[in-house]
């Protein structure tokens, strides 16, 4: 190397194994470095020039780079060893704890197998348990189903029971208010009259009350009925409004009538109607202060035709939280003061009872507060007019009972109105022809067949049938057996027309309970006289029966519909002809069918109405107990007549008179 000029020196090196490629430096860097040699001998050259001279020969050094510990073969030799030691020390280690928990699994397995075995004898024994306790269960539900029935027989024991302490409760009730009536007049003390109608009033608000109840009772068991009946409506307004206006003219308020009727005319069910109107206007009045008004409007409507009723007043109104619940039973309203009227309290009842027979007539009742001041309650039901007045029986209301006061004779409920025979024959000329024959004499309908006459029977009244045998669809004994099994229609006399003269054909027809039959071809005048003796016979059974009050007097078959409704009838008034108070509603009730029904039925059958078969059965056990008396003498007159069912001897005396055309007196005086 030449040192005269060093700076002027260039050098190059390199790494043979790791770099065959030289570097060239500067004088100024002496020095070479390497990273990331790998483990291994190399040789490091090293050569430099001066200037433009040329290299020189390279100068070589031999490098031994060392590897690290990790890398050499004992140290992988030693891990490998370590790891086979570790893994077996594991392998043996889980083998141990595996052993362990294989012995714990079957201790656990062991104990459970016993839990388990115990628990299944458990399970064992309740399960005889839970046997003995279905048995016993359904030994209880027996009973409870048992039970359950007795309810149900006691619980009609018990409404029983209600409607006759309720029947007990008027009879003295009225007891009070008639000798109370009667001192009112005889006094002229003022002090006693001030008291006696102290008295009165509330007998009569105690009395109204027993009504309520009995009425709330027939709404809950569903044997509140509606019974249409065309009258003046206007003209009933005004009589509702009659007792009213004396006690509004005492306590000085005004009371107005509004009414927009253009025909009065209508159909509508009394009682109903007055239950409502009482009940409204009662509450309207109570709630009504000294100088206020009551106003009533009655209106109808069309497009749908209805009937608008309202009853507004000017007291206090209804608290907002009681206009949704003040139709409900037995609530009465605890956010307002309680109004009452001498000296009673409401029950909770009215209202209730006016939503329901709303309701029973089709439409509804509304509670809602005045504008300005008050209340008002509107009632819409559907309206049905009729052009005239009809003609119906005058009534008597005495000793508690409605009854009809026409003549005990008279044949037909159509007063005026000739017998009205239905003709079944599928041959018009038939038709015609017995048309002709029986006009002159009856009112006469025809029906080509049974389907038409059924159509017929149910929607006019009828007297008598006469059919043909023989026609399609339905022929007449299909007929007869539809008509007998229909209790509606099951009291009208029936002639079967036949001209198949068979014996067997003629049992078939009296089997299938017809009243009578004639062969074909027939005689006009034989015709004529088979329906007037069909007629004229059951008159004379009718007759004997209004004498005698017993079903076998009207001779008809025993396993009829009308044998079961007459002795149902009896049945019913026997139990109950001692009560003075037994109207023709309780009867009808008893019943179970319609008051219009009831008294089709009754008229046709007996020619009574409800209230006439009440009457004329007191009247039969009264002659029984006078003729009883003759000798004993333990009744009087009086006596006999309470103790059927009359509260007035003097009117029992007329009715006794007039049926059995005799005085009471005179059956007692035919045993002197």
């Amino acid at each position: 190397m030449n040192y005269s000029s060093p700076t002027s020196v260039v050098y190059q090196y390199r790494l043979l194994g790791f770099s065959d490629k030289w570097t060239t430096v500067s004088s100024s860097r002496r020095f070479a470095g390497y990273t990331n040699i790998p483990s291994g001998t190399y040789t490091f050259q090293v050569k430099c020039a001066t200037g433009a001279n040329e290299f020189s020969q390279p100068t070589e050094i031999e490098v031994v780079v060392d590897a690290y510990f990790y890398k050499t073969w004992w140290f992988a030799l030693a891990m490998v060893a370590a790891v086979i030691i570790i893994t077996i020390k594991i392998i043996r280690t889980r083998t141990k704890v595996l052993k362990l928990q294989k012995q714990d699994l079957e201790k656990q397995v062991s104990e459970r197998t016993s839990d388990l075995k115990n628990k299944s004898e458990e399970l064992s024994r309740q399960n005889e348990i839970l046997f003995h306790q279905n048995e016993e269960i359904s030994r209880q539900k027996a009973q409870l189903e048992q039970m359950t029935h007795k309810i149900q027989e006691l619980t009609v024991d018990k409404l029983a029971f209600f409607t006759n302490i309720t029947h007990e409760f008027r009879t003295p009730l009225t007891l009070i208010i008639g000798p109370i009536d009667r001192a009112l007049k005889l006094s002229t003390n003022p002090k006693v009259i001030e008291q006696l109608n102290f008295v009165s009033r509330n007998s009569r608000h105690l009395l109204s009350l027993v009504n309520q109840l009995m009425d709330f009772r027939k709404v809950e068991s569903g044997n509140m009925q509606i019974s249409l009946t065309s009258g003046n409506f206007s003209s009933f307004i005004d009589d509702i409004l009659l007792p009213f206006k004396a006690y509004a003219i005492e306590h000085n308020i005004n009371l107005r009538l509004f009414k927009h009727l253009p025909n009065s005319y209508i159909m509508f069910d009394r009682e109903a109607m007055t239950k409502i109107f009482t009940n409204l206007l009662g509450n309207a009045i109570k709630f009504t202060p000294e100088g206020g008004q009551v106003s009533i409007y009655t209106a109808s409507l069309r497009q749908p035709d209805r009937l608008y009723i309202c009853v507004s007043d000017s007291g206090s109104g209804i608290v907002k939280e009681d206009i949704e619940k003040i139709f409900n039973s037995f609530y009465q309203s605890k956010g307002k003061e309680n109004v009452k009227v001498s000296g009673q309290s409401g029950t909770g009842i009215g209202l209730y009872l006016c939503k329901r027979l709303a309701n029973l007539l089709g439409g509804d009742i509304t509670a809602k507060n005045n504008r300005k001041r008050g209340a008002s309650f509107r009632m819409m039901i559907p309206l049905t007019s009729v052009e005239s007045e009809p003609v119906s029986p005058v009534t008597n209301l005495v000793d508690g009972t409605i009854y009809d006061d026409s003549d005990d004779d008279h044949i037909s409920s159509l007063t005026g109105i000739k017998t009205t025979v239905l003709i079944v024959e599928d041959n018009s000329d038939m038709r015609q022809y017995i048309h002709s024959i029986l006009s002159d004499t009856y009112l006469v309908l025809e029906a080509s067949g049974g389907k038409d006459a059924l159509k017929l029977l149910r929607t006019r009244t009828i007297d008598l049938i006469l059919s043909d045998l023989t026609m399609p669809e339905m022929d007449g004994i299909q007929l007869a057996k539809t008509v007998k099994s229909d209790i509606d229609i099951s009291h009208i006399p029936f002639i079967m027309l036949t001209a198949k003269t068979a014996r067997d054909a003629q049992l078939e027809s009296l089997k299938s309970g017809i009243d009578d039959y004639i062969l074909k071809p027939f005689d006009e005048d034989m015709l004529k006289a088979k329906i007037e003796t069909v007629i004229e016979n059951r008159r004379r059974y009718q007759q004997k029966f209004r004498s005698e009050m017993d079903s076998d007097a009207l001779n008809i078959a025993d396993d009829s519909n009308d044998k079961r409704f007459i002795e149902k009838a009896l049945k019913i008034i026997k139990e109950n002809y001692k009560n003075s108070y037994y109207e023709v509603t309780e009867f009808v009730e008893q019943m179970g069918m319609s008051k219009t029904l009831v008294n089709k039925k009754m008229q046709s059958l007996t020619q009574q109405s409800a209230g006439q078969f009440i009457r004329n059965y007191r009247l039969k056990i009264a002659k029984e107990l006078l003729i009883k008396n003759r000798i004993s003498r333990n009744m009087n007159i009086s006596e006999i007549a309470y103790e059927v069912g009359f509260n007035d001897p003097k009117y029992f005396s007329r009715c006794f008179t007039k049926h059995f055309n005799a005085t009471p007196s005179s059956f007692l005086g035919e045993a002197e």
